[in-house]
């Protein structure tokens, strides 16, 4: 008598079910996505600028893609990065679903990740500030957003084939920081530093909150930081297929 084969929907969410689990279990990087960047913009943002509808409207978008940053180059770094040295992520790699099921899991798991960092944002910027814009404008602006999970999750993704588990914690602990400043994501475009105009152009964090923006507030952006971040996204993309190929001849040729 044959075996009837289990459906990918079942083995995805019985990987998604355990990797809900071990996240809950160990919550220290879940709870620092969820409570950073809203602490940033309770203590920060709110009381400078909350009833000044403008300010306030671009600032959200802003944070909303740094809390995006941290939870997809987070989440997805690390899980990469600690199934390849784990004995057992590389058994899970050896049976009969193949990786598609897991990898499926991560990105639902991810996606939850990602609505713990930008929900409180969204809540504090609705209930305590004069943030507003019209719906097409929100529609917009989440499709842009969801561009902006796509790269950072490649990000995080090409950091986890290419990185070990313990350097890849440390690029976690110090990455987000410069890539915020060099993005230019916490200045005002009026007082931005002439050093980082000139940088932030070629970084993707300054092509995101860019796009994001632009479909929120209709506010005039560069068009080289759009076309910088189309070729970070191919480049993400290229070195995400190199590093899962590279580690699948390692380990298993």
């Amino acid at each position: 008598m044959t075996r009837k084969a289990i459906p990918m929907s079942s083995l995805t969410m019985t990987y998604t079910r355990r990797n809900l689990t071990e996240n809950i279990r160990t919550p220290t990087m879940f709870l620092t996505v969820a409570l950073v960047p809203v602490g940033v913009m309770v203590f920060f943002v709110v009381p400078f600028i909350g009833q000044d509808t403008a300010a306030i409207t671009s600032a959200t978008a802003t944070l909303v893609v740094f809390g995006v940053l941290m939870a997809c180059v987070g989440h997805f770094s690390i899980v990469i990065a600690a199934g390849r040295e784990s004995v057992w992520g590389n058994y899970l790699r050896t049976l009969p679903g193949g990786i598609m099921p897991q990898m499926l899991s991560h990105i639902l798991v991810g996606l939850v990740v990602v609505a713990a960092a930008i929900i409180p944002i969204l809540l504090v910027a609705g209930l305590f500030t004069a943030a507003a814009a019209p719906v097409p404008r929100v529609l917009l602006a989440a499709g842009a957003l969801l561009v902006a999970v796509v790269t950072f999750t490649l990000l995080g993704l090409a950091m986890g084939y290419l990185m070990s588990m313990r350097v890849a914690i440390i690029a976690n602990s110090i990455g987000f920081l410069p890539l915020a400043v060099a993005g230019g994501m916490f200045f005002d475009r009026a007082d931005t530093p002439a050093i980082i105009e000139h940088i932030a152009p070629f970084v993707p964090t300054r092509g995101t909150t860019d796009l994001v923006l632009l479909a929120l507030t209709g506010e005039p952006v560069g068009p080289l930081s759009l076309v910088m971040l189309a070729v970070w996204i191919v480049i993400l993309v290229g070195l995400t297929v190199w590093g899962y190929r590279r580690d699948q001849v390692r380990r298993f040729d």
